[in-house]
């Protein structure tokens, strides 16, 4: 597992340089050559997440698996729009980045709402 942090931050270390320069050049390019290095990344990351696959499996058998599944939406939704945003921020689109992180709150709690209304049920059948 270090391994693999450890390539991955050398590999990111030279995207950056390498888009560093690319970006005084051509910005459009070094915008789409910072895309296409998230994405290399994100699917080289996939294969670290056998790990964590199981371990929410096992999660799941515990909990209920309809509200563990909201809660690993939530995460996918907050990892997506980190990146987005990161990615808008770096082509110097503060506002838009702003715009995708408020979207993906929005989404993370339209996503979790089902989550919170069982807990709402559940708190109000404790009172009684």
């Amino acid at each position: 597992m270090m391994g693999e942090l450890v390539r991955i931050a050398a590999l990111a270390i030279v995207a950056a340089v390498l888009i560093g320069v690319l970006n005084q050049y051509e910005k459009a390019y070094a915008i789409l050559a910072t895309v296409a290095v998230c994405c290399l990344f994100l699917l080289y990351t996939t294969r670290l997440l056998s790990p964590l696959i199981s371990t929410f499996s096992a999660l799941s058998a515990l909990y209920s698996s309809a509200d563990f599944g909201y809660v690993v939406k939530a995460v996918g939704i907050a990892v997506v729009t980190q990146g987005a945003a990161d990615i808008c921020e770096d082509a110097g689109q503060k506002a838009v980045a702003g715009r995708v992180v408020m979207a993906g709150k929005i989404a993370i709690i339209a996503a979790t709402l089902p989550m919170f209304q069982s807990l709402v049920r559940i708190l109000a059948n404790l009172m009684r």
